[in-house]
C-alpha cells in the first residue's frame, strides 16, 4: 500500500499517554515534601513550568534505582501500543513532545516495546551522588516561553494531529489541523472557543480519525491523501 505522509500526530506523555501523571507519582513518592509548596506557586502562577520542574526534581531522592521502582507501577493507557501500530499502518509519523522526564519516558516504552519517531522532553541528568537535574533545550523555543519543551515551537509547520490533557499544552491547541483534548486542555478550550474533538481512549481517537477520512474522502487506493482544514469538533 502506498501512503501519503501529509499528516503527523503530536501526543502529550504525562495523563494523555499514562493513566497517572508520572513526574506527579515520582514527587509523591520520593521527593521532599517541599516539592507541593512549589507546585502551589506554579499554580499560581508565580513560576513557569521549567522553574517548577528543576526545583521539583531537586527533590528526588533515592537515584535512577528508586525512580524505576516506581515508574515500573505507572501504567500506559492499554489502546496506546495499537494505536502506535495504526499510525505506522498509515505511515503517519507519532512524535511524543512532553514537559515530563525524557529517560521517564523511554524507560516505559522500553518496558512496552513501543517505538514511536521521536520523543521531546526535559532531559534528565543524574548526579554522582544520585541526585537529579534538568537540562532544558534553550533552542526551538518562542520567546518568552516559560516551559522546559516549548511545544508551539516543536510542532512547527507540519500539518498536524496534537492530542493532550493539560495545560502544558494550551499553547499549541490552537495550532492543530485536528486537536483531541480531554481533562483541563478540554476546559480551556471551551473557555477559549478552541474547536476540538473530545476523546477517552486512543482507540476512540483512531476511529474519529478513520470516520474524518472517510468523510473526507481521504481514503483512496493511493493511500491518505491531504486533509482540507477538517476543523475540531467542540464537547458540549
Amino acid at each position: 500500500m502506498m501512503v501519503t505522509n501529509r499528516l503527523h500526530v503530536l501526543c502529550d506523555f504525562d495523563g494523555t499517554i499514562t493513566v497517572r501523571d508520572t513526574v506527579d507519582v515520582l514527587l509523591s513518592e520520593l521527593a521532599d515534601p517541599e516539592w507541593e509548596i512549589i507546585e502551589e506557586r506554579w499554580i499560581r502562577g508565580e513560576i513557569g513550568s521549567r522553574e517548577c520542574m528543576a526545583q521539583q526534581v531537586s527533590l528526588i531522592r533515592g537515584g535512577w534505582s528508586a525512580m524505576q521502582s516506581v515508574l515500573d507501577k505507572v501504567e500506559i493507557e492499554p489502546d496506546f501500543p495499537a494505536f502506535v501500530n495504526w499510525c505506522r499502518t498509515w505511515n503517519i509519523p507519532i512524535t511524543v513532545v512532553s514537559d515530563g522526564i525524557d529517560r521517564a519516558i523511554r524507560y516505559l516504552f522500553d518496558r512496552r516495546g513501543i517505538i514511536v519517531d521521536a520523543v521531546y522532553a526535559n532531559h534528565l541528568v543524574e548526579r554522582s551522588d544520585g541526585s537529579f537535574s534538568l537540562l532544558f533545550s534553550q533552542s526551538n523555543r518562542l520567546a518568552g516561553c516559560q516551559s522546559g519543551v516549548c511545544k508551539c515551537r516543536i510542532a512547527g509547520t507540519v500539518r498536524k494531529i496534537v492530542i493532550g490533557d493539560g495545560r502544558s499544552d494550551f499553547c499549541w491547541a490552537k495550532e492543530a489541523e485536528i486537536l483531541f483534548a480531554k481533562s483541563k486542555l478540554a476546559e480551556h478550550c471551551r473557555a477559549e472557543r478552541i474547536p476540538y474533538n473530545s476523546f477517552d481512549s486512543f482507540n476512540s481517537i483512531k476511529h474519529q480519525l478513520e470516520a474524518i477520512m472517510a468523510n473526507e474522502g481521504a481514503v483512496s487506493a493511493h493511500g491518505l491523501a491531504p486533509f482540507s482544514g477538517i476543523p475540531g469538533i467542540a464537547a458540549s
